[in-house]
């Protein structure tokens, strides 16, 4: 990426902190650059990675996100939660059976720990991910704590069953991962949404269908809820499918709700 300037990149470090029960969750923590934004506290975005069963590590970002918001002022968490691989079999394993219950927590709880620490302002914190990632986006609005000013869910399942039936394509998947997917349905939460929620999607998306999004907003809007949806057009699942234009939309659509639709006065 030589058309990057290196000065207006956010300082990465991993920390760790611990969950309501204890058990520690490392973190990597991306700060926007001091020099321009000063010491925190700062407006935050909570990225959770996708899969579940993957992980975040300090390297460049393919897909850009955390820099890219940390160069326009933003810190951004990207949890390793109960289920995230690469950390041990008691962090991987302790995601079994927890979606939208334990994992949610562990996102909520870095939120807690950003607060305390004086790097998260209380009120701007916004949460986005895509895949999993979208899916506890969808969480995060459901759930009831009052951290969360907005969510942005990308390709994210609204439903587990159906989820759980296209893991009976893969033989691994269907042995190791189909039982452990079990949780909370956001589709079935509609009324206790409380925050805004923008929801993007590919068109030709076979992984995570298109119509989960699409049947969420419609719910959402039947209820009267604040929800903003956007179809890419070709735009399958994963990274190595998206063109240029498939990443500027998903960058630029996700800065312009969090400046505009996020909470009250924006993100």
């Amino acid at each position: 990426y030589p058309d990057i300037d290196p000065t207006q990149l956010g300082d990465t470090r991993l920390i760790q902190y611990a969950a309501r029960d204890g058990l520690m969750i490392p973190a990597i923590l991306t700060t926007p650059p001091m020099e321009r934004f000063g010491s925190g506290p700062y407006p935050t975005i909570v990225t959770p990675h996708g899969g579940p069963w993957a992980r975040d590590d300090m390297d460049w970002d393919p897909t850009g996100w955390a820099q890219y918001f940390a160069a326009r002022g933003y810190a951004v968490i990207q949890p390793q939660y109960r289920g995230s691989e690469g950390w041990g079999q008691r962090l991987w394993r302790a995601g079994d059976s927890q979606w939208g219950l334990a994992m949610q927590d562990d996102l909520d709880d870095g939120v807690r720990y950003l607060i305390a620490q004086g790097i998260a302002a209380p009120d701007r914190v916004a949460i986005h991910g895509y895949s999993y990632g979208g899916y506890a986006a969808m969480m995060a609005a459901v759930r009831p704590n009052g951290l969360y000013q907005c969510a942005v869910a990308g390709a994210g399942p609204a439903s587990l069953n159906e989820l759980r039936q296209r893991t009976y394509d893969n033989r691994y998947l269907r042995e190791f991962q189909h039982p452990t997917i079990v949780g909370i349905d956001p589709i079935d939460h509609i009324a206790e949404i409380s925050i805004p929620i923008y929801l993007y999607t590919g068109d030709t998306d076979a992984t995570v269908y298109p119509h989960e999004s699409q049947a969420l907003y419609d719910r959402l809007i039947a209820a009267g809820k604040p929800a903003q949806i956007r179809i890419l057009e070709r735009m399958q699942h994963g990274l190595y499918s998206w063109t240029p234009e498939n990443t500027a939309a998903m960058l630029t659509t996700t800065e312009d709700y969090l400046r505009n639709a996020c909470g009250p006065g924006g993100l």
